[in-house]
């Protein structure tokens, strides 16, 4: 879909993690985004790039003022990512309670420091803002503060909003006031692979 393999150089000094959102709010949009993950999957194998794929919820019911029990899933492993066939673990991705989001973004980042590529990137897909126990408007600072860690450390942090509704401008506001304009809106997540696309091409030709 996004190259000839003819066209393609041998080699690509980038690597990828792919962050996925998989709160209880992703219900009606997680059917269509592991469509575009593998998508995005199937690429990157196929162009012989090492990514990771992760999955980010935390168990509404056993967080309290003392403990946020957080779930990072590795949906497909760095170091087998271009040779085994993990697609239908992706396509397994179920729902589950809240996100927070800083958190999730920072273990994925101790995990991208660690490879040695030039490029290293993240990509968040989420449907709204941080939501999880006492973590409202603090979460939407506390994910500012890992997507600025980040960066600062040399990874580039892009969000994919995923929504079925329209966006509104405030919505619009405040994803751009965590992610600054590394940002893409999908109003419909069907439409999702159509930005996925250029995306992908975008950051790969960094990469050459």
């Amino acid at each position: 879909m996004f190259y000839k393999k003819q066209d393609l150089s041998k080699s690509f000094d980038a690597t990828f993690t792919l962050l996925i959102d998989a709160s209880a709010s992703m219900h009606d949009k997680m059917a269509e985004t592991k469509k575009g993950v593998v998508l995005f999957h199937e690429t990157l194998k196929a162009l012989n790039i090492k990514h990771e794929i992760l999955s980010f919820s935390e168990d509404a019911f056993d967080s309290d003022e003392h403990a946020q029990p957080n779930i990072i899933n590795e949906i497909i492993n760095y170091d087998y990512s271009t040779f085994e066939k993990d697609g239908p673990r992706i396509m397994a991705l179920e729902p589950q309670d809240d996100n927070r989001d800083g958190v999730a973004i920072r273990v994925a980042s101790e995990r991208l420091m660690r490879r040695n590529q030039h490029q290293r990137f993240l990509i968040v897909f989420s449907d709204g803002e941080p939501s999880a126990f006492n973590y409202s408007q603090d979460g939407i600072i506390d994910t500012y503060e890992a997507v600025e860690m980040s960066r600062k450390f040399g990874i580039e942090v892009f969000n994919v909003f995923l929504s079925q509704d329209p966006i509104t401008e405030d919505v619009e506001q405040t994803i751009h006031n965590i992610y600054g304009q590394y940002a893409i809106f999908v109003e419909g997540v069907a439409h999702l692979p159509g930005h996925l696309s250029p995306l992908l091409k975008k950051l790969l030709l960094k990469s050459l």
